[in-house]
């Protein structure tokens, strides 16, 4: 594993598959560890941006737009085979699709994401979310509060938490009313395979199976026993979708 100032790298650079995974909001791209590791052994070359706002990257416009366009080097010489994202990751994965290939075969995995917010849900995520960021909780506490993750988890979280703007939360959040990214399913390659991971509903819930329900181009995985932090809880869900996913494009 190697980082870069913008991003972490694990695999081979000769590897002659290329996955981008894309962290949500307070993470950073340190948070992909296990997946990316496991997707390494199977060949490919793991790229991990740190978003605007995160991993010490700061800025004053955080609309979606930008979020994307901070992005785009990574495709000017660049086609993806694999495409995740967790979360916030998830809808600017969704928001970068009219600047993805549309002639190149792609899986795309959609960890959780939020696909349409109300105002007054925008508002208690910003609650939540800069509370994380400024009262710090330690790796010691989420190992507490969360039996399925890692030490190496719980390290990462804080050091998102640390890393993240907090003015960048509510910018995110607020930049981007109204918050609803289903429209953007309509704009999928028929050359990509799209699978979406839904929290179990009994833990919690921020993305719902009916929004998903009127694109059947779109699978939906839920998992049960998942929080909203899937790839920290269930890694293996992950990377076991992700490579059906891919699985999918050579039979299509």
């Amino acid at each position: 594993m190697t980082s870069v100032p913008s991003a972490t790298v694990w695999g081979s650079p000769t590897a002659t598959k290329h996955a981008l995974l894309i962290h949500g909001l307070t993470s950073s791209s340190h948070i992909w560890h296990r997946v990316a590791s496991s997707l390494a052994a199977q060949g490919y070359l793991v790229t991990a941006p740190n978003l605007v706002g995160h991993g010490s990257r700061r800025s004053t416009d955080y609309h979606m737009s930008s979020l994307t366009e901070d992005l785009h080097p990574y495709f000017s010489q660049m086609n993806y085979d694999l495409i995740i994202g967790h979360s916030l990751g998830g809808v600017v994965i969704m928001s970068l699709f009219p600047y993805l290939s549309q002639s190149h075969p792609t899986a795309i995995v959609l960890v959780d994401p939020p696909l349409r917010l109300e105002a007054e849900e925008l508002e208690m995520f910003d609650h939540i979310f800069s509370d994380s960021c400024t009262n710090i909780k330690s790796a010691e506490v989420y190992l507490a509060e969360n039996s399925l993750w890692t030490r190496d988890d719980c390290v990462f979280r804080e050091l998102g938490n640390r890393l993240c703007a907090v003015e960048a939360i509510h910018d995110i959040l607020m930049q981007n009313q109204p918050w609803n990214f289903i429209p953007l399913f309509n704009m999928i390659s028929p050359k990509w395979k799209v699978a979406v991971l839904i929290a179990d509903p009994a833990i919690f819930q921020v993305c719902f199976v009916d929004d998903i329900k009127p694109f059947p181009h779109v699978r939906p995985v839920l998992v049960s026993g998942a929080g909203h932090w899937i790839h920290n809880e269930f890694p293996e869900v992950v990377v076991e979708e992700a490579l059906k996913t891919a699985g999918e494009l050579e039979y299509s």
